[in-house]
């Protein structure tokens, strides 16, 4: 019972018949209270036992083994039935239920076999299908079944055209008192006690770029942007799903979560991290280029004050002139470039200095 998966409808055939305790009481016991089971006894009952009680008097409760009231909605029933036919009672209560598989058990082998074969001969001539096995003990029989499940269309789904062979349908199946419907999701409200539930994504992203540029790069590559009007604060929608909200230091995405929103949010983020970053390094750059600019000038000044008399270098703008017994030697800031027509060996002494304070900057 611990393992009895107790879902959908079946019928059990559970001993002892009378129902004292063991199988046959313990689903009773669980199964009594609701009008919708049913136990039907079969065979002779003793004075004094459950079943016995349950057919003489009908009582409306009974004692559980535990010792609690239990109400007796289910119905119950009695049946004649023995477990030992002959060929013909067999063969009737056979054609009657026409099984697809009858196993034999519980007789003498060669007695089950010639058993076997006179149901087989009975039907050979049919249309009617049986399986019939006799298994010898311990000996498992596997029985292959082709599940097959009809459903009710209800609600919107049913107000359209008949569908054709093949066509699929999209909606929600829902299983109801053994029953199954497929409806829309809009019909859960009408037809059960669900309800739909919407949840709506919000996540903020800090960012330092410029505004502008990340909505520019957005609709580079996902698309137009459409701008709601008159908002307190700057409010775009993409992929008409996705609002992209502007506030001070953070973008905003807010959307209904969904698989395929989920989806382009992720994307949205992505871009926006990757446009954060792209501005990020380009700062950096400048940044670096500002720095390293004036530490060389004043570094190679620094170094020439050291080489040379500070009085005999003038600064120009771009250009440093050193001028040393009327030779002059000419530094170029931006080209980096060193010249002195009178002296040769000046300008490569010059030239040397110069190569070495931009490979340090």
């Amino acid at each position: 019972m611990d393992e009895f998966d107790d879902i959908g409808p079946c019928v059990i055939m559970a001993s002892p018949g009378m129902m004292q305790s063991g199988l046959s009481r313990e689903l009773f016991e669980a199964w009594c209270t609701d009008k919708k089971n049913g136990v039907i006894i079969a065979g002779y009952c003793v004075e004094g036992t459950l079943a016995k009680h349950l057919l003489n008097e009908s009582p409306s409760e009974v004692t559980s083994m535990s010792g609690q009231k239990l109400k007796v909605n289910c119905s119950v029933e009695y049946i004649s039935f023995s477990a030992h036919t002959d060929f013909r009672q067999t063969t009737q209560f056979i054609r009657s239920l026409k099984p697809a598989h009858v196993i034999l058990v519980h007789g003498e082998q060669s007695e089950m076999q010639k058993l076997k074969d006179a149901l087989i001969r009975q039907y050979e001539d049919t249309d009617y299908n049986i399986q019939v096995y006799n298994p010898r003990n311990t000996q498992p029989v596997e029985l292959y079944f082709r599940g097959e499940k009809s459903a009710k269309v209800i609600g919107k789904l049913a107000t359209n055209k008949l569908p054709k062979s093949d066509t699929e349908i999209s909606g929600i199946l829902v299983k109801r008192n053994f029953k199954y419907h497929l409806m829309s999701p809009e019909d859960l409200p009408n037809y059960t006690d669900l309800a739909i539930s919407t949840i709506l994504q919000r996540q903020s992203i800090p960012y330092k770029a410029n505004p502008d540029l990340i909505l520019y790069s957005l609709e580079r590559v996902f698309g137009n942007l459409k701008k709601y009007p008159e908002t307190s604060s700057p409010r775009y929608r993409i992929f008409d799903a996705i609002d992209i909200i502007i506030e001070r230091k953070f973008l905003v995405l807010e959307w209904n979560s969904s698989p395929i929103n989920d989806f382009y949010a992720d994307s949205l983020v992505s871009e926006i991290l990757k446009t954060e970053l792209e501005e990020s390094q380009a700062e950096n750059n400048r940044i670096l280029k500002d720095i390293k600019e004036p530490n060389f000038k004043e570094n190679l000044l620094s170094t020439l004050d050291d080489l040379f008399d500070a009085k005999s270098i003038r600064d120009e703008n771009n250009d440093l002139f050193i001028e040393i017994d009327d030779k002059t030697v000419k530094v170029n800031l931006e080209k980096l470039s060193v010249s002195c027509e009178q002296d040769k060996q000046l300008e490569q002494i010059v030239t040397n200095c110069v190569n070495q304070i931009s490979n340090l900057s």
